[in-house]
């Protein structure tokens, strides 16, 4: 005999069934919203002390905006702008745009002192770069090597930072040495000299200093005779300097410096009818400089430099960059290498921050930086590598000069061709 089954019996499976279905759906809405609340505290993580808010991350620029470097440090300002433009209106880093804060120190060593004390504590970065005047970095180094405020992407290159590396400080323009062992040995090799006789013109600032060091070092390898002829800043007149050149007859001449004195040396040699090859540091090959010396004087005149104006279009990251000029509004600026300077820099900050995770703070970046960290500009400049030991970044230089005719800068050759001169 079947046993029986009563209807309220055979109706209780169908009654219980929603209830449990009820119940499971409570317990996954539950469980929801405390996953909802743990992503929401994630994206709501603070630390004021470190320059990081919610919705943003507050990030130093310490630069020349309005002084004897302004011509060169604006350009390089804008550079990282544009960088961070683009990856902010895409999103920005985890759901944080970067506040740039950007800081006039108007080329003088007093101010840089208050405005990296200012981003250090009063409102704090997460970190800065830039640091444009390398007497001002010299006199910080102390505090920058004692401090936790990062600096990465510098301007200009102090031998302080660099040798021995600083945990705190990371460069993010063309080396002195690297500069001055490229454009010694390339011009020495070009012109087929034994021993060259060498001048270094230099801004009487610790990064001509280092600079004039680093030629003269190059051309003793070589068996030649280098001397160091300084610049005050803001000089006005420099035939001293001039008539000196005319009586040593130099084989070729180095030059550090801001725009104005070296735009006044070029001008003043010119004067003199004397045609002797110049190469400059990075920072001072720009269409502003050859324009104002005008095509007999730029005959003589080249550039070292680790990165890529738009004009040498020969991979696929200048013509992003390029691109991205135009997009922002930059496009005037793009054959300025001291723009593409600040493009890297933007490069590199968004990859360092990145890589500190979606909590970032001021130790997580430090943490990050300690270790060995590559960029890839996909060809704005050679390979970028930071190691525990080498805090230099990129490296790889060489020459460029600029056709009067096309209006356009010549890359002399590729990065890969004078990596054999960088130790």
């Amino acid at each position: 005999m079947k046993a029986s089954i009563s209807p309220t019996a055979a109706r209780a499976p169908q009654q219980g069934a929603p209830r449990r279905r009820l119940c499971a759906s409570l317990a996954q809405l539950t469980a929801g919203a405390m996953l909802g609340g743990f992503a929401l505290a994630a994206s709501a993580f603070e630390s004021p002390a470190d320059g990081v808010y919610k919705d943003r991350i507050d990030w130093g620029l310490m630069m020349d905006m309005s002084g004897t470097a302004s011509a060169s440090q604006i350009p390089w300002v804008n550079g990282v702008k544009a960088y961070i433009n683009k990856v902010n209106e895409a999103g920005g880093i985890n759901g944080r745009k970067i506040n740039l804060l950007v800081e006039d120190d108007r080329y003088d060593a007093s101010i840089s002192r208050t405005n990296y004390e200012k981003l250090n504590n009063q409102t704090p970065a997460l970190g800065v770069s830039g640091l444009g005047n390398s007497s001002a970095q010299a006199a910080l180094m102390t505090g920058i090597r004692r401090g936790k405020l990062p600096i990465v992407g510098a301007y200009a290159i102090t031998k302080a930072g660099l040798e021995p590396a600083t945990p705190t400080y990371y460069a993010g323009f063309c080396g002195n040495k690297e500069m001055a062992q490229v454009g010694v040995n390339a011009f020495t090799d070009k012109m087929n000299l034994k021993a060259p006789k060498v001048v270094t013109a230099h801004m009487d600032v610790a990064g001509g200093k280092d600079f004039a060091d680093y030629v003269a070092a190059e051309v003793a390898k070589r068996g030649g005779t280098h001397k160091a002829l300084p610049i005050k800043v803001g000089a006005a007149d420099v035939t001293a300097q001039v008539l000196e050149i005319n009586a040593m007859k130099p084989d070729f001449i180095a030059v550090y410096g801001v725009p104005s004195p070296t735009i006044l040396l070029m001008k003043t040699m010119h004067q003199y009818a004397l045609k002797i090859p110049t190469f400059s540091i990075t920072h001072l090959g720009t269409p502003e400089i050859y324009g104002s010396i005008g095509a007999e004087a730029g005959a003589s005149y080249s550039f070292v430099s680790c990165f890529s104006p738009a004009d040498v279009a020969d991979s696929a990251g200048v013509r992003e960059m390029s691109a991205a000029a135009d997009k922002g509004g930059f496009g005037a600026m793009k054959n300025n290498v001291n723009f593409v300077g600040g493009w890297v820099v933007g490069q590199l900050i968004v990859e360092v921050v990145s890589k500190a995770g979606k909590e970032p703070t001021r130790d997580k970046l430090m943490d990050v930086l300690s270790k060995t960290v590559e960029i890839d500009t996909k060809g704005v400049t050679g390979p970028i590598r930071y190691t525990p030991e080498d805090h230099r970044g990129p490296v790889v230089m060489r020459p460029y000069n600029y056709d009067y005719k096309t209006g356009k800068f010549v890359a002399q050759g590729n990065f890969a061709d004078y990596a054999k001169y960088v130790k």
